[in-house]
């Protein structure tokens, strides 16, 4: 298989896998980014038949098609390094040659780093929000100033967002803050997704959004500002 991505370190320890299609990038990353969020799977080992059987039953935004839409629902990925162990230790054994290309460009690394996956597209707020990730998990003094603005939102749009991202088929509830935090990065001054899918005010939000800006931007190159 020839292989369908760039790698960079675009950051200390973060690296980018940028994909010339979304499916080649959705088909490499699912079962390194289900072990790691998934609601059902987190942390479990599973075959990609066991997967797309219960996500067919559990599809995107909780709507139960019948029909296996993963490869066309997602477009950004992120996996602390820590999630590879169980693939390097064999127990996701027999691997597809995709993921076995991917687990061999990292298996010489030893300290702790991060893997952020998007494909080919005008979106480079969606790379943007896969940064957030890394830099959540990676830098502590990061995390502290983003929890501080998430503990400071109202019990009531916290429970949007956290109902919103368990309904979605895609979230374990331990990855609900960092989650919050990178859809504001990505969808924070988005009038649809604020007031239709999770039925807010833009003007309550905003707040916030400006503010996770501002912590993001303190930690990014000029390249990956958010303006």
């Amino acid at each position: 298989m020839k292989q369908q991505y760039t790698i960079h370190e675009i950051l200390p320890n973060i690296f980018h896998l940028h994909f010339q299609t979304k499916g080649e990038l959705t088909r490499t990353f699912i079962r390194f980014q289900e072990h790691y969020e998934s609601p059902k799977f987190r942390n479990k080992i599973f075959s990609l038949k066991e997967y797309k059987k219960w996500y067919s039953k559990t599809s995107e935004k909780g709507i139960k098609t019948g029909k296996f839409t993963y490869f066309s629902d997602w477009s950004g990925f992120n996996i602390p390094s820590k999630t590879l162990n169980a693939f390097y230790e064999g127990k996701f054994n027999p691997l597809l040659k995709r993921e076995k290309e991917f687990l061999e460009y990292f298996k010489d690394k030893s300290h702790s780093f991060y893997v952020i996956g998007t494909f080919e597209s005008k979106r480079t707020i969606t790379l943007q929000h896969e940064i957030g990730h890394a830099l959540y998990y990676l830098n502590p003094e990061y995390h502290t100033k983003i929890n501080i603005v998430l503990e400071s939102m109202p019990k009531e749009i916290k429970d949007t967002f956290n109902t919103y991202l368990g309904g979605s088929g895609g979230y374990h509830e331990s990855v609900f803050d960092d989650e919050r935090h990178a859809y504001l990065i990505s969808n924070g001054f988005d009038k649809e997704f604020i007031e239709e899918d999770l039925n807010l005010s833009l003007k309550d939000v905003s707040n916030y959004t400006t503010k996770i800006h501002s912590i993001f931007n303190e930690y990014v190159s000029d390249k990956y500002k958010l303006k």
